[in-house]
């Protein structure tokens, strides 16, 4: 079994930093959007702040599984 998990580990840190990654995006599109007053890709400002602070908290989910 701890096998198993050790081969799993890198995966979830992996997962983790793309859903970071994602959702520095959606934070970055975000701003962009109050800036700009518009919907970026049909999204806006308030849609795109909460897949934010979701993809963060996937992330952080992630971070500790692994």
């Amino acid at each position: 079994k701890m096998d198993n998990k050790i081969r799993t580990t890198p995966f979830t840190y992996y997962l983790s930093r793309s859903l970071f990654f994602l959702a520095f995006l959606a934070l970055l599109g975000a701003w962009l959007t109050e800036l700009t007053g518009g919907s970026l890709l049909g999204l806006s400002q308030q849609h795109l702040f909460y897949d934010a602070i979701v993809l963060s908290l996937f992330g952080i989910g992630m971070y500790l599984d692994g």
